[in-house]
């Protein structure tokens, strides 16, 4: 039986953690490093998609993605966007893939060192031997795109015809899945479902929330592009970035209170 106190404090204690750890500074770090990841990340998998065939699909599935974001973060993004989806770069599938690919490990190497720190991992793997977990993760989490757009392909009906109902509920179980498996995958330690379902859970409420939040505060309030002026939209996304962050980061330190809890109570 969940006990109301216990849930409290430790809700309380992954705060604290996030704070003690650095977690506000290293969102930030982070927030930059997805800024700059993100593009390359998503011209080598629409370029993979079309190099299989399947360049509609990668369409649908970048349309996917930016459903659930703030319209100012979409304003922003959406004509380097349109001009991905509509033919990446020629020479993308030659030499400077290799680029884009060492660019958006380098993002997940950041996560990897935050979620290492957040789980207490003492002992971590060399810098190259990181790397290199990065870059074939990285190639996994392509593939895993692919294959989630050939799902679409095999639906019986495109997302432009699908109730709005039902695209939310596929967008959320996308952000559910990945935030899990980053989780579950990234840390250089030992993990189980059950010790990061429960973050995963609340991150992706907290998520969601934090969009609409935004949303309204763009909507309402023009302080950043008053004080940003052409550079407010940019400056939209990274402060998207580094909220989400901060939350991401408070999900790792309570999966990892709960993580414990789980040990003294088996103990």
């Amino acid at each position: 039986m969940l006990n109301p106190k216990k849930i409290i404090v430790a809700l309380y204690k992954a705060g604290e953690n996030t704070v003690n750890h650095d977690g506000i500074e290293h969102a930030g770090y982070l927030a930059f490093l997805g800024l700059l990841a993100f593009f390359p990340l998503l011209v080598f998998i629409v370029a993979l998609a079309g190099f299989v065939g399947e360049g509609q699909a990668g369409v649908k599935f970048v349309s996917l993605i930016f459903y659930q974001l703030p319209p100012d973060m979409s304003a922003a993004l959406k004509p380097r966007i349109a001009e991905i989806i509509s033919g990446p770069p020629q020479g993308l599938l030659t030499l400077s893939i290799f680029g884009a690919i060492w660019t958006s490990s380098s993002a997940l190497d950041g996560y990897r060192n935050v979620l290492n720190r957040a789980y207490s991992v003492k002992n971590t793997p060399s810098y190259l031997f990181r790397r290199l977990v990065s870059v074939i993760q990285i190639l996994f989490l392509s593939s895993a795109a692919i294959a989630a757009m050939l799902a679409l392909v095999v639906m019986p009906i495109y997302l432009h015809s699908v109730e709005r109902t039902t695209i939310t509920y596929i967008s959320v179980t996308i952000i559910f899945v990945v935030i899990s498996s980053a989780y579950y995958f990234l840390p250089n330690t030992k993990q189980n479902i059950s010790s990061v379902v429960v973050g995963a859970m609340l991150v992706t409420a907290l998520w969601l929330t934090a969009t609409r939040v935004l949303s309204f505060y763009f909507s309402r309030f023009d302080q950043v592009n008053l004080i940003y002026g052409s550079l407010g939209g940019i400056i939209a996304t990274l402060l998207f970035f580094y909220i989400n962050n901060i939350i991401f980061i408070y999900g790792a330190e309570l999966n990892y209170i709960i993580k414990q809890g789980l040990k003294q109570v088996r103990q």
